[in-house]
């Protein structure tokens, strides 16, 4: 394309200053495919692809491996390691915009604003990453329905849509920071933060981390307001109006400001003690679990995000099992949960699996796979304990969980009847036996 086809172009599509046509809308499509293509045209992003297909198809093959442990590896992977490298990727490809200016004036002088511009940008760099975790996801149910392994679109359908938050925060810090600064160690700078932030997660507040699913509002507003500011100040290929700019810059304000806030509400919901003490949570961590006395009650969400209270089964013997989804040993316990109600539901046993993960979205597809005879629930709540994922929520630090997973025998009057730790979780059958029997 040459610059006399395109100074021909703005007069049928509309100067900066003009209503958002739909020819514009398309001229903004096909920049965006442009980019997208140039992605996924590169040896890292094969590179990327390759490892990651790997990585999924290691974990999807690991033994007791089902799909909702598989897609939840593969989303962690994703909203870590992949987000890092979002982050790198976002600001290289701002940088090309100074490399390159001469082209990329050709290309964006239709749009008549560098609005556009930025935004098929980022939207290309954003749907390149996007790809490379469908690729991942796909690799990770391929490797189950060849290994004759149950599995459920429900939770690679979870998992990806987990991933798109994340992916758009790292990838608008490292394009938009690079842009603004027009220095490339800024996109470094971003991508230390993103790798840091789980590193020393025990010692900073919550709200600094952007990967959990209830944080998707902050993400998708900062995201935003980081591609409006980008536009405004950094988008000089291509002016605009000064309207079209004033415009841009108190949007990208608004933007952030919400963004902002939203983080803050994060911070002072009481959920993680470095910032603000939920009361009730607090007087759940403040429980102990103690001989021949009832075992700490709670109330936590389940699966579908209802209240359940551990008073709910009072009258029937109780199997309590703490476990977390970063652990495969750990996630194990969940199918003996299912055996177990399948084998003693003329008993009135009551499963009850505690999920312990930063994520609220995690524990819905694992609910799904353990059936309505299990009792899913999450325990929210950080920074209760020492760091450690087991002893750092409430329930966790009620009853002492020191490892996982941990599994508590209650009776019908809810007391104590045995403790079995993970070395001696294959004992769990003979003591479920016993106290169905004596009750």
């Amino acid at each position: 394309m040459t610059s006399t086809r395109a100074e021909a172009i703005p007069e049928r599509l509309g100067g900066g200053g003009r209503a958002f046509s739909a020819s514009q809308a398309l001229t903004v499509m096909g920049l965006t495919w442009r980019e997208y293509q140039l992605n996924c045209r590169t040896p890292a992003f094969w590179v990327l692809a390759a490892g990651g297909a790997a990585l999924a198809l290691w974990r999807a093959s690991m033994v007791g491996a089902t799909a909702a442990l598989a897609a939840y590896h593969v989303w962690r992977f994703v909203v870590t390691g992949v987000a890092v490298l979002a982050v790198l990727i976002g600001s290289a490809a701002a940088g090309r915009d100074k490399r390159d200016a001469s082209s990329e004036l050709v290309l964006a002088k239709p749009l008549g604003s560098s609005a556009y511009l930025v935004t098929a940008r980022f939207l290309g760099v954003w749907l390149s990453l996007v790809t490379i975790s469908a690729i991942m996801l796909a690799a990770a149910a391929i490797r189950q329905v060849i290994g004759g392994t149950p599995w459920h679109v429900g939770a690679y359908t979870n998992a990806f849509v987990r991933c798109l938050a994340p992916l758009a925060l790292a990838t608008s810090i490292g394009f938009s920071l690079t842009a603004i600064l027009a220095n490339s160690l800024a996109g470094a700078v971003g991508a230390l933060y993103w790798l840091a932030i789980p590193l020393v997660n025990a010692h900073v507040p919550r709200a600094a981390d952007m990967t959990p699913t209830q944080h998707w509002p902050a993400s998708a507003l900062l995201t935003a307001g980081l591609l409006m500011l980008t536009a405004t100040l950094g988008g000089r290929a291509v002016k605009g109006s000064e309207e079209s700019r004033a415009r841009l810059g108190w949007a990208a304000a608004v933007l952030i400001a919400a963004g902002l806030g939203a983080a803050f509400s994060i911070a002072y919901n009481g959920e993680d003690t470095l910032s603000a003490r939920d009361p009730v949570l607090s007087a759940m961590a403040a429980q102990r679990l103690l001989p021949e006395q009832r075992a700490p009650g709670f109330w936590a969400l389940d699966g579908r995000h209802r209240i359940v209270a551990l008073g709910d089964f009072d009258g029937r013997p109780i199997v309590l099992a703490f476990w977390g989804p970063g652990d495969p040993e750990s996630a194990r316990v969940v199918a003996l949960l299912q055996k177990a109600a399948l084998k003693y539901k003329d008993k009135g046993l009551a499963p009850i699996a505690v999920c312990l993960d930063s994520d609220s979205a995690t524990v819905g597809p694992f609910a799904a796979e353990a059936g309505p005879d299990v009792t899913m629930v999450w325990d929210r709540g950080m920074h209760y304990g020492d760091g450690e994922r087991w002893s750092d929520s409430p329930l966790g630090l009620a009853y002492d969980v020191k490892a996982v997973p941990t599994v508590f025998l209650l009776d019908q009057h809810r007391r104590l009847f045995s403790r079995v730790e993970e070395h001696a979780i294959t004992m769990l059958d003979s003591e479920l036996a016993k106290l169905v029997a004596a009750r």
